[in-house]
């Protein structure tokens, strides 16, 4: 697949640094369409940055985080960007989350520049439709102030596309990717499990959360009761990232049953590569995980 002259004349006339936001309902190829989009401006030597906001269905981070990265090396999938932050949202749904979502949107668009992004490109949910839907996207657009919002004209985004218009924002339709697959909630549930294991790693390490010296906290904005003294084993949660501060370093908590088999004994926190230092505050989510062992094998 190509970017077609239309397209391609957009991108040229970008300025530098630019912010692009594409949007479409579910399974019409955003992804896709971000990916032709990374490969074309890496061509025409412009320094690409990937912003991963579907939090249900993430490639750069885990799921139920906005994370980010930089485009270096030829690009096969988004699975293939190295993961540069990520920002906690606490769930893999939007709903009652909006407002984490936009934080996580914006701090990512905002480190990417200073990284020296000339132009990057935002990845959104396809949650398009509807109060929420709009809402939720004008607000992205208005936290963000994307230079071009790339819209897959479907009937379904249409409201939307005419919100956004009215609002000032350049916008230009194109027809979904051609042959993107509606996807099975089986096979979204399967890909979210992937990619947690993915993040995580072959070997992920547990940092022992000394609940003494640790703070744990309910990540603002979560929606469910999240009972920070009896954290349940496969909550999702986050540290403060060392190297990036504002962002997260996404994490499991796991509970380790003691000699007789009672559990609570000791609690940890699964990541992918040890922590030099130990977290002051650990922030827990309502969003669960099945572990087996360090698997997960369901998310």
């Amino acid at each position: 697949m190509k970017v077609s002259a239309a397209l391609a004349e957009e991108l040229s006339s970008l300025p530098k640094p630019a912010t692009v936001m594409v949007i479409g309902e579910v399974d019409t190829g955003k992804t896709t369409l971000v990916v032709l989009l990374a490969r074309w401006l890496q061509s025409a030597s412009r320094k690409v940055a990937i912003v991963d906001a579907d939090i249900g269905q993430a490639d750069i981070g885990p799921p139920g985080f906005v994370s980010y990265g930089l485009v270096e090396d030829q690009l096969t999938s988004l699975r293939s960007v190295t993961r540069q932050a990520s920002y906690m949202v606490g769930n893999t749904s939007p709903y009652s989350r909006g407002l984490n979502l936009v934080a996580g949107i914006q701090a990512c668009v905002r480190s990417a520049h200073r990284d020296g992004a000339d132009v990057t490109l935002v990845d959104t949910g396809g949650l398009v439709k509807g109060v929420a839907g709009i809402q939720l996207k004008c607000a992205k657009a208005e936290t963000i102030r994307p230079d071009l919002i790339i819209a897959l004209s479907t009937p379904g985004v249409e409201p939307l596309t005419g919100y956004l218009k009215q609002s000032g924002f350049r916008i230009r339709r194109f027809l979904p990717i051609p042959g993107a697959r509606v996807r099975s909630l089986g096979e979204r549930k399967d890909a979210r499990i992937s990619r947690w294991n993915s993040y995580l790693g072959s070997n992920p390490q547990l940092a022992d959360v000394d609940l003494s010296s640790v703070t744990v906290r309910r990540w603002p904005g979560e929606s469910r009761y999240v009972d920070t003294g009896q954290v349940p084993h496969g909550t999702v949660a986050a540290v403060q990232d060392p190297r990036q501060p504002g962002f997260h370093i996404p994490c499991i908590w796991t509970v380790t049953a003691d000699e007789e088999g009672e559990a609570g004994s000791r609690s940890s926190i699964m990541i992918p590569e040890p922590l030099e230092d130990l977290p002051a505050v650990v922030w827990v989510s309502g969003y669960r995980l099945e572990l087996e062992g360090t698997k997960v094998v369901s998310a």
